[in-house]
């Protein structure tokens, strides 16, 4: 390796340890996907990124190589394929999405393919990330349809060279190129072999990386996750949410039912990868099926138990055993016993009293899919966090409203009154702090 390129990884490792988080939450990240069955990540790579962010996408997978971490990168180039077409003066169209290929499109869609393919595996290895080109080989096919021509159906991935190059220390490099049995190479629609390919190798985490880098809102504000189970169906009925993006999230459930309920899929830009796969907050949308959230009475001795477990966990503290003798609370419990919230109804508006989340899964979204469903149920509600605890990112991104009294930061949801607003934040600060460290 030259000096040059250990300079670059001194300097990649530097600018991503600052900018994503604590060696902790890295170190947690990366034993969980070394330590598990499934191959680590399958990350489909936009063709608009080869061409605008090539040197953050670079810096990122040369960063995961470093930690010992080697994805299966498979790319597009819709947007190179179609200058090229307009440059060489050959007419093309779409159907339903798909691009129309005739064999002079594609003739070019191969040169224009192996070109990006060769580039990412050529810059890769300059930097000491050992990478191997995959161009038609993966994916055996047979063509679609006689209105699209040359675009393939794929009926087989061929996996092994992918695992034997992976098992060599290479980083494997596919592009969206197909093989019929009669030899004819076809194009392929690069979201379609990214889900065949997720579909056979089944791998913990899959990236779609983008320009945007997730999924906004109508406020055109970055959703953080997206939990299937309970999300799905209101999301596909949103007026905001545009058509491109309701067909990429009906593929994304389609692909995560396939999977183990482990999987998740996570749409981020290439500078903010590192920080997405190896940090609790994330960057960009993360989208898993979910599980489902249940509501209970806190008179319930069992669901008690399994409730201070998941707070003890979350606080790494003891929660008080009185904490449930005063009161009416409603309890709202994930069915994967991972998360819970305990709301307080001993006030004139509903006081969330303890937000949990077990160590271990924190950054999988369930809290803020757990926060969602107490919303739906107490659209009025408020609650006190310390000062210094690291969730107030999270709370003030949820919250109407905020202020601070000390050694408590006071939050609170669809209380627009501000006599009844000021009456809750004096309940809040009289409250007696119930967990011991």
């Amino acid at each position: 390796m030259t000096q040059a390129s250990n300079i670059f990884i001194k300097d990649t490792i530097i600018k991503l340890l600052t900018a994503i988080g604590s060696e902790k939450e890295i170190k947690k990240y990366i034993n969980k996907f070394s330590s598990t069955e499934q191959q680590f990540a399958v990350i489909k790579v936009g063709g608009a990124v080869v061409e605008e962010d090539l040197d953050n996408l670079i810096s990122s997978v040369v960063f995961l190589n470093q930690v010992g971490l080697r994805p299966i990168i498979i790319h597009g180039g819709g947007p190179g394929l179609s200058k090229e077409l307009d440059a060489k003066k050959i007419d093309f169209s779409f159907i339903d999405g798909q691009r129309v290929t005739s064999e002079a499109v594609r003739d070019v869609a191969i040169n224009v393919f192996g070109d990006i393919n060769s580039l990412l595996v050529r810059r890769l290895n300059e930097q000491g990330a050992l990478a191997m080109g995959f161009k038609e080989e993966i994916f055996k096919s047979e063509k679609k349809s006689e209105e699209l021509g040359y675009v393939g159906e794929i009926k087989k991935v061929n996996i092994k060279p992918i695992n034997e190059a992976i098992k060599d220390g290479f980083i494997p490099v596919i592009s969206p190129l197909g093989i019929t049995e009669t030899n004819e190479v076809v194009n392929i629609n690069a979201d379609v072999a990214t889900i065949n390919l997720v579909e056979e190798i089944k791998p913990y985490k899959v990236v779609f990386l983008s320009q945007v880098g997730g999924i906004y809102d109508n406020n055109e504000s970055l959703i953080q996750s997206i939990n299937l189970d309970l999300e799905y169906e209101e999301m596909m009925n949103a007026d905001w949410l545009h058509s491109g993006m309701q067909l990429k999230l009906k593929q994304i459930k389609e692909l995560l039912d396939l999977l183990p309920r482990s999987s998740s899929v996570s749409i981020t830009k290439p500078i903010d990868l590192p920080k997405e796969l190896f940090t609790d907050s994330g960057s960009g949308t993360l989208i898993k099926r979910g599980h489902g959230i249940d509501i209970f009475e806190s008179k319930d001795q069992d669901i008690q138990k399994k409730f201070f477990s998941i707070i003890e966990s979350s606080f790494n503290g003891i929660l008080n055993k009185s904490f449930f003798n005063d009161g009416d609370y409603k309890i709202f419990l994930t069915t994967c016993e991972r998360a819970a919230i305990a709301v307080s109804m001993e006030y004139k508006v509903p006081y969330m009293d303890k937000f949990g989340v077990i160590a271990e899964a924190k950054g999988e979204g369930i809290g803020s899919a757990i926060f969602h469903e107490m919303k739906k149920e107490f659209p009025e509600i408020f609650w006190r966090s310390k000062s210094n605890n690291p969730i107030n990112k999270f709370y003030l991104s949820m919250a109407d409203g905020y202020q601070k009294t000390g050694e408590w930061d006071i939050f609170w949801m669809g209380i627009n009154d501000y006599s009844k607003l000021n009456e809750c934040i004096n309940f809040a600060v009289s409250k007696q702090q119930t967990i011991s460290y």
